[in-house]
């Protein structure tokens, strides 16, 4: 699956950490990672911050090579204030 993937010019991630994840999707989520990395685009979305990753991978040993390679040659766009679907709900 993770060849498959990597095979695409590019790949979005999105809502990173939302969800727990195994050992293996950690491991396979790395090895994604690094297969991508300088050769292929990533796009990847998530609320939580660099800082907070190995809560998430329940690993910093895993968290910090990962973060390492997203955040070598990005460009990191951090959004802040009221969420849209939140906001369109009470509006609309």
């Amino acid at each position: 699956r993770v060849s498959q993937l990597a095979k695409y010019d590019l790949l979005v991630i999105d809502e990173l950490g939302y969800l727990p994840m195994t050992r293996q999707a950690r491991y396979n989520l790395f090895q994604l990672i690094n297969s991508l990395y300088e050769y292929r685009s990533i796009i990847l979305t998530t609320n939580k911050d660099f800082t907070s990753w190995g809560e998430f991978f329940h690993d910093d040993n895993v968290a910090v090579p990962i973060i390492d390679r997203v955040i070598h040659h990005s460009h990191i766009f951090m959004l802040g204030g009221e969420s849209y679907r939140l906001k369109q709900k009470t509006t609309g």
